[in-house]
């Protein structure tokens, strides 16, 4: 017997079950958020309003020029990579790191490293599109264009495709059966995490973007930092909760 095609799913249920299961995982992670920026803020009140600072952030700045692109490489790599590997394996019940342990911090580091480099060059261009400084004039097109052009259309589906590779055995054959359907595979796999990113990342770049252009990424990956950290922790204590 020929077996007839699945019918796609109705785009409206899709959409509205994606709206509301990236709402959902907005809410839970709000107290996490509420406190990375509330230490991102006290950071750019303190860089402002507190002279004797200075010293740290000008340190900061040199080991980024130190380092070059190794900076955005090991800084976001090692963070979301080696970082929320460790937390996990720390909060787990075993406490033992496993060969999956191994995969998912090399993968991680490797596309976050990536990206990281990339994002080292987004924040070059905005500064050269829409100039420097602390005035909504430059740091509304640049929340919008980080937002709503740099997230849409390249970085959240860059995480995407690359963790359906990954949690498809690296299997480029069943990645691209699963990424058939586009419009599918945008509803429900990239727009759920899209709207949470929304939900941290709005108000997180929105205060990154208040520091000087040269302490953008640094403390953009310090924000990273903290999230994974706090998140890994909270994801963990949660499951050990249910």
């Amino acid at each position: 017997n020929t077996e007839l095609p699945a019918d796609a799913p109705d785009w409206d249920d899709m959409f509205s079950n994606s709206i509301r299961a990236g709402l959902s995982a907005a809410r839970s992670s709000l107290k996490p958020a509420l406190f990375v920026w509330s230490v991102m803020a006290c950071i750019a009140v303190l860089y402002y309003a507190v002279p004797a600072s200075q010293g740290a952030f000008a340190a900061l700045d040199s080991l980024q020029k130190r380092l070059g692109l190794l900076f955005p490489f090991l800084g976001m790599g090692l963070s979301v990579g080696l970082l929320a590997e460790a937390v996990k394996v720390a909060m787990s019940a075993e406490k033992r790191w496993t060969r999956g342990n191994t995969i998912n911090a090399v993968f991680n580091l490797s596309i976050f490293g990536v990206l990281g480099v990339l994002q080292n060059h987004l924040y070059a261009l905005q500064a050269q599109l829409f100039g420097t400084g602390t005035s909504l004039q430059v740091l509304v097109p640049k929340v919008l264009f980080d937002q709503f052009v740099w997230t849409v259309f390249f970085a959240n589906p860059y995480q995407a495709i690359l963790y359906t590779w990954k949690n498809n055995g690296f299997s480029w054959k069943r990645m691209s059966e699963k990424m058939r359907s586009f419009r599918t595979f945008w509803g429900t796999q990239i727009l759920p995490v899209l709207i949470t990113n929304w939900a941290f990342w709005i108000p997180m770049v929105a205060i990154i973007y208040c520091f000087p252009a040269e302490l953008q990424l640094p403390l953009a990956i310090l924000a990273v930092t903290i999230w994974v950290l706090i998140l890994s922790i909270h994801t963990s204590s949660s499951h050990d909760e249910s």
